[in-house]
């Protein structure tokens, strides 16, 4: 049961893979220069080691944080709605004292006995 939405994933993995392409841009500026190959060689190394460090970055976070992270929003959704029944309980109790007070009852109307009887007239005359 994921607790994050199919737009919040994207956002996520498109700000992933552009931290680590920025990393690894940083990382073969400092040592891939040394390679000793033309253009094309320092293009297909350069795009490996990206979409490599990207699958194994993506492969530890799946297996390490993303349930981690999943379950932490899905405690903190169980604890707001908890915490949502709590203040509507309070709620109700503070209604139940202010009529207790005030000697009124909140849940005043007609009742289901008056409504589902049948009078005496009507079962006269069906006799």
């Amino acid at each position: 049961m994921p607790a994050l939405s199919q737009d919040t994933r994207l956002v996520m993995t498109i700000l992933f893979v552009g931290a680590l392409s920025g990393t690894n841009v940083f990382a073969y500026a400092q040592f891939g220069t040394g390679f000793p190959y033309g253009p094309l060689a320092h293009s297909v190394l350069f795009g490996l080691g990206t979409i490599g460090a990207i699958m194994v970055m993506k492969a530890i976070f799946d297996l390490v944080l993303n349930d981690k992270i999943e379950m932490w929003l899905l405690d903190r959704k169980i604890a707001a709605f908890w915490e949502r029944k709590a203040r509507d309980e309070q709620q109700r109790q503070k209604m139940r004292e202010s009529a207790r007070q005030y000697n009124t009852n909140i849940y005043q109307g007609i009742s289901e006995e008056e409504e589902n009887t049948v009078g005496n007239e009507f079962l006269a005359a069906l006799q």
